[in-house]
């Protein structure tokens, strides 16, 4: 279970003349298979990810050592022996430092096969990708210990809260285009989702923060903690447009056609500026961050003429007062959307968060 305490056993007995450097490489490599044990255990009713990462730590130490017991035990020998000709104990430890790189060289070109056989053998359920039961998805206060893989889960765990928020704002104007109250009820319960997972990654990124991390990874979560309370906004003004839809569904108001398609047009706009936004997060694309900026001045655009025409219909007593308040209240909350998004995308543009 441990190399390090299993090593210096083995060192021991090779310094006495116990054990020659032929006998120790086998046990060598079998210790390096023991100490995924570790692993494994702490494995055991953690996330799907912890599990994954456990079996991939388990197949690079046997494909490893697989490798060096068939075809390169040899030129192992031969090299130890000639660093350090008398000293079996020597040998031993240097045939384990080369044991460690060798194989790391040998087997991070295939780091991808590795991950998919990881998939395939924990494998994700449909059922458990809609599940909202676990409230996160990704982060595990374990891997705070391994930094560079806590920082890549949570930025996944941002992304998932930000696909909740763009699923609430969806069911909202669902809500308010069919007055469907099923639908009202959605984007109320996956707000109340959003605000959790706000609380649970804010609190994992003060954690990871304390942690040992590079510059460019702590410019990440610094960045990331503005992010998730852009995503959280946007989820805020979901839920108001949801409570503006029940509004209307219980007071049975509408609006006219001309309305109706112009917030469907701002509507679209909005989402694909959003949308745009964490692929471009998703992807660390610049370029795609650029759009959402641009996107966003159209929103901007779209806001004022759908204000101005609806004045133009209350002035012309088509659409009375009640209902003009309610869309406009609408299209003010569709536009904080979109300036959000580009908060998104700004921090992209900025390289500060860069997901690998």
């Amino acid at each position: 279970q441990s190399s390090s305490a299993s090593m210096g056993m083995l060192i021991a007995l090779a310094s006495q003349g116990l054990i020659p450097i032929t006998a120790a490489l086998p046990i060598l490599y079998g210790e390096n298979i023991g100490t995924c044990v570790t692993s494994l255990i702490s494995s055991i009713g953690a996330s799907r990810n912890a599990r994954r990462a456990a079996i991939m730590h388990l197949t690079f130490n046997v494909l490893g050592s697989v490798i060096f017991m068939f075809i390169l035990s040899k030129p192992i020998i031969a090299i130890v022996t000639a660093i350090d000709p008398t000293d079996a104990a020597r040998q031993i430890a240097n045939a384990h430092t080369l044991f460690n790189i060798i194989n790391v060289i040998i087997l991070l070109p295939f780091n991808k096969l590795i991950v998919k056989l990881a998939l395939k053998l924990v494998p994700e359920t449909k059922g458990e990708q809609d599940d909202d039961s676990k409230v996160v998805k990704y982060i595990d206060d374990r891997m705070i210990e391994t930094p560079s893989i806590a920082l890549a889960n949570i930025v996944k765990e941002t992304l998932r809260m930000g696909e909740k928020s763009k699923e609430s704002l969806n069911a909202a104007m669902d809500g308010i285009v069919d007055k469907s109250k099923e639908k009202i009820e959605l984007s109320f319960k996956r707000e109340k989702l959003i605000n959790e997972l706000q609380k649970l990654i804010l609190n994992y990124l003060l954690k990871l923060s304390k942690a040992s991390l590079n510059e460019d990874s702590r410019d990440t979560v610094d960045a990331l903690f503005n992010t998730v309370n852009d995503i959280e906004r946007i989820g805020d003004h979901a839920e108001n447009i949801a409570e503006l839809a029940q509004d209307i569904a219980d007071s049975e108001m509408s609006f006219s056609d001309v309305g109706i398609g112009e917030l469907k047009d701002m509507y679209n706009k909005v989402v694909s500026t959003y949308t745009y936004a964490l692929e471009a997060m998703r992807t660390s694309n610049v370029e795609l961050a650029c759009k959402v900026i641009k996107m966003e001045e159209q929103v901007d655009m779209m806001e004022k003429s759908c204000r101005s025409n609806h004045m133009n219909r209350l002035n012309s007593s088509s659409c009375s007062i009640e209902s003009g308040v309610i869309y406009l209240d609408i299209i003010s909350n569709l536009e904080r959307v979109s300036d959000h998004a580009v908060n998104i995308a700004q921090q992209v543009i900025a390289g500060r968060i860069v997901n690998k």
